[in-house]
């Protein structure tokens, strides 16, 4: 297996093994971001209210070595929605444009 990353439904998205979410932040990355908590650790996470909402919310922490593992052995598959990636895209603008 190799690699890979994947735009798909959201449909699809709800059978995720987990959805990684950023420590919370202030002000949020988002105005309309979620609070949470992350289901490894406890801590405080934000997400997207348009998220797939069957997977646990794990942190960026928390996700780290669990996505190294995965890559090193070429079985991490990473998922957004459509309305993910034009998000990040347009987040992305923004920031590189300050």
């Amino acid at each position: 297996m190799t690699n890979r990353f994947e735009v798909v439904h959201p449909s699809e998205a709800e059978c995720a093994d987990s959805v990684i979410c950023r420590r919370l932040t202030h002000p949020l990355l988002l105005p309309d971001n979620l609070i949470d908590l992350c289901s490894k650790c406890g801590e405080a996470i934000q997400h997207r209210p348009d998220g797939p909402k069957t997977p646990p919310k794990i942190c960026d922490q928390c996700a780290g070595p669990i996505m190294e593992a995965e890559a090193a052995k070429g079985e991490l598959v990473t998922m957004v929605t459509p309305k993910t990636a034009v998000e990040l895209v347009e987040w992305f603008r923004k920031k590189t444009a300050n």
